[in-house]
């Protein structure tokens, strides 16, 4: 039996025992759940490999799954059970809560009622409350307005009888609302008194009554001066306010800008004199050198002003109850008297130094008070941190207006502008002018000259005036006049010429530009927009006056002249005048470029101005070409004369010597050498004074004339044979100097003339092979028979027979380049 029992458990194992935990398990893993179900499915034998290992017995698996489903079943309904009894659970849970809910709604419902309830009790409780307060006040108002009529009464009766002590004993109390309650009772006392005007009792009670305000304001106002001394802000805006209710405020205000330490120092400041350092003394009048900007205490006083405006607007804020109106009244007296007070008087103190003193501290000032005001706007004053009021703003800009209209209007600052540069100018070129008018002394003074005489004679009297030293001195610089040597007394006699005086010089130009670009640069920050057109056209005209009638007309004048003169002299003519085209052409550049990119440039709104500018400037631009042009024909045609005159010292034996005369092959002819000699002075000169295309046509032009000169010459002289060889070493000589100049066209047209030397120097039999050659078989024969008559050996050695008058040949003809000016 033992054996047979278990054999059956082995055979037929029991269904694993599991639980509802097993599956609750977070190791729970349903493949190893299966694997320990099969596991136990296996019979024993199998395990330890004993038997049939082939055979396969499904039905311990069937039999171990069926008793793990059948216990999985008894757990599922457990779970079924346990699930219900919840849900029962939840239900009544949930039936509970409504409940609840239910019975706190209708609660809460209750007491929204009650409050509601309450709520409009106290609401209606209120509106009674604000009823029967808005009766209080108006019957309080009324009490009040009966009172304070009873006591207007009482003061007029007591004022009527002669008896002020009723508002005495409360102006007397000190305190702000006693004042207020004294200030408005004495203005309804006054408004009382105008109204009964014709009684009999009026004028006594009038006066009375205006001698107590009289003294109330006093009261008041020293309360405000003394409580300004402690900065008790609160006692001063109650004194202010009373003030303003009392008589407008007028009295408060200029007592509180009276009081102010600036108004009290600037009137010590302002009552001495301007006292200007020396460094700004000479600066100020020194054209060259940097504007040295705003005179020290009026700068000082600027920068005072702007601290000062930004700390009492503050206070004025917080103690008016009419702070616009205060700072108004403050801006206005900071303007007119203050500032404009020292502003004139550092203007008059400049004035007496010189016009550009004058001018530079006028534009340093405008610069300075208009950054004043910009710096005033921007901080907003009793508006800061806000911007400033527009009421504000404009006062500030025309208190601005008003202090530089006295300089600034009806064209008075152009004026002075062009006085200042006419000055300026005269001193400048003052030497100059003396220079060449002592070159023409013997001549009758025309209407230029007298014009001349007339600004040399205003200049003397500046020099001998009893303007400030500084203008005097500035002037005696710029002219060269040392008053240290000569004496405060320096007249122009006194000033010492040079040759370098009467020649053009580029700085002076840069110069006279630099300050007129100063002058500019100020009308556009003093004049207003509209008035820029006719400004630069008026200075404009001071630079064409100038810098082309005084300084350029007068040089090219003088070179014409001195060209006239060097025309009529036999002698070789002093050609250093020409260096001067090299400083006109570059001081007409200088200016007709600074006149087209400065001047004309700002006269764009007004299309007449501009037109006229544009006239004037062309105008001026085709004359000074004419007259440089004249000049360069002029110097051509003197230096072509001299060559001529040169060439006519050529003897008649030069080109007959006998063996024994000279060294034929080492010198040329002295007439050669003196002209070759005067044309490399005068190439020099050239290379000195032009360049481009202005050198080059002047260097044709003599090249083209000296050839022709050359041509000529050859043909007044008799050659020999020995002569001949001279003479080709002449024109050789001839060519040389002109080929350096490198003008490829002067070298070509010389060809012809070497040419024309060789058949002086060839055999009889060789002459007409070289007139069917190279340049000179263009050459008609009968053209070239002058020369060839020249040869000794015409005639003998059978020449003229060679000569063919009906070959069609012609005679090349350079043509002269037209000169133009830079």
């Amino acid at each position: 039996m033992t054996n047979i029992s278990e054999n059956s458990r082995s055979i037929y194992p029991k269904a694993p025992v599991f639980s509802l935990s097993t599956f609750s398990s977070k190791d729970f893993i349903v493949k190893d759940f299966i694997e320990e179900l099969t596991e136990s499915s296996i019979h024993v034998n199998r395990r330890s490999g004993t038997g049939n290992s082939n055979a396969f017995d499904p039905k311990p698996y069937i039999r171990n799954f069926e008793g793990a489903l059948g216990r999985l079943k008894d757990l599922d309904e457990t779970l079924s059970m346990r699930e219900s009894e919840l849900k029962e659970g939840v239900r009544r849970a949930e039936i509970d809560h409504t409940r609840t809910l239910e019975r706190l709604g209708l609660k809460f419902n209750t007491t929204l009622s009650e409050f509601q309830r309450l709520d409009t009790s106290i609401t209606d409780g209120g509106g009674m409350a604000v009823r029967i307060g808005g009766q209080l006040e108006q019957l309080d108002k009324q009490r009040q307005r009966a009172e304070d009529a009873k006591f207007l009464i009482q003061c007029y009766t007591e004022f009527s009888r002669g008896d002020t002590g009723r508002l005495e004993s409360l102006r007397r109390t000190g305190r702000i609302d006693d004042s207020i309650r004294c200030a408005v009772v004495s203005r309804q006392l006054s408004m009382v008194v105008r109204r009964s005007e014709g009684h009999r009792t009026n004028n006594r009670t009038k006066q009375l009554i205006e001698a107590f305000s009289e003294t109330l304001e006093q009261d008041l106002l020293k309360q405000f001066d003394d409580a300004y001394r402690k900065f008790n802000i609160d006692a001063m805006k109650g004194c202010a306010k009373v003030l303003h209710d009392f008589n407008g405020g007028n009295s408060v205000i200029s007592n509180f800008l009276n009081q102010m330490d600036f108004f009290i120092a600037t009137g010590k400041i302002n009552a001495g004199e301007v006292v200007i350092d020396p460094d700004m003394y000479e600066k100020l009048s020194d054209p060259d050198g940097t504007p040295p900007g705003l005179e020290p205490s009026l700068m000082a006083l600027v920068n005072e002003i702007r601290d000062v405006m930004k700390v009492e607007s503050q206070t004025i804020k917080e103690v008016f109850p009419f702070p616009e109106q205060v700072l108004g009244t403050f801006l206005q007296r900071v303007f007119q008297q203050s500032l404009q007070q020292r502003l004139e008087m550092v203007l008059e103190k400049t004035s007496t130094l010189s016009h550009l003193a004058f001018l530079r501290t006028l534009q340093a000032s405008r610069g300075c008070v208009t950054a004043l005001a910009d710096n005033l706007k921007s901080h907003g004053l009793t508006e800061h941190p806000g911007t400033l009021s527009s009421t504000t703003t404009v006062l500030i800009d025309q208190n601005i207006e008003e202090l530089f209209v006295p300089y600034l209007q009806d064209r008075g600052y152009i004026e002075k502008e062009k006085e200042s540069l006419e000055q300026l100018y005269a001193g400048l070129l003052l030497k100059f002018n003396m220079f060449h008018e002592q070159r023409k002394k013997e001549q009758n003074l025309g209407v230029l000259d007298r014009l001349k005489k007339s600004r040399e004679r205003a200049i003397e009297k500046v020099l001998d005036s009893d303007l400030g030293k500084s203008q005097s001195d500035a002037l005696s610089r710029i002219i060269g006049l040392d008053r240290t040597k000569s004496g405060k007394g320096g007249h122009l006699s006194d000033v010492i010429l040079a040759n370098s005086d009467g020649q053009l010089n580029v700085e002076f130009a840069k110069r006279m530009l630099k300050w007129l670009a100063e002058g500019v640069g100020r009308s556009l920050e003093l004049s207003t927009p509209a008035d820029t057109p006719k400004d630069v056209s008026a200075l404009l005209n001071i630079l064409i006056d100038h810098m082309r009638t005084t300084y350029l007309d007068t040089a090219l004048d003088a070179y014409s002249a001195q060209e006239t003169a060097e025309q009529q002299t036999k002698g070789e003519p002093d050609l250093t005048y020409f260096l001067e085209m090299k400083p006109a052409t570059t001081i007409m550049h200088l200016m007709f470029s600074f006149v087209n990119t400065a001047l004309i440039p700002l006269s764009q709104t007004s299309l007449t101005t501009r037109r006229e500018m544009g006239k004037l400037t062309n105008t001026t631009l085709m004359s000074l070409e004419q007259k440089i042009n004249n000049v360069i024909q002029r110097t051509i045609d003197v230096v072509l004369a001299y060559i001529a005159v040169l060439l006519a010292k050529q003897k008649k034996q030069d080109f007959r010597p006998k063996d024994d005369d000279v060294s034929l092959t080492t010198l040329q002819t002295p007439t050669c050498l003196a002209v070759c000699a005067f044309l490399q002075k005068v190439a020099e000169i050239l290379n000195e004074s032009l360049d481009g295309a202005n050198l080059e046509s002047f260097l044709s032009e003599i090249g083209s004339g000296f050839r022709g000169l050359l041509l000529d010459h050859l043909k007044k002289y008799q050659v020999n044979q020995a002569g001949g060889i001279m003479l080709s070493k002449d024109i050789a000589r001839y060519q040389d100097v002109v080929n350096k100049w490198g003008v490829v066209t002067i070298n070509e047209s010389f060809e012809l003339l070497v040419e024309i030397g060789n058949l002086f120097v060839v055999g009889p039999a060789a002459v007409k092979d070289r007139m069917r050659d190279g340049v000179l078989s263009r050459v008609r024969p009968h053209l070239l028979k002058p020369y060839l008559v020249r040869r000794d050996d015409f005639t003998a050695a059978g020449i003229e027979k060679m000569v063919s008058y009906n070959t069609p040949n012609h005679l090349l003809i350079a043509n002269k380049p037209q000169l133009v000016s830079e």
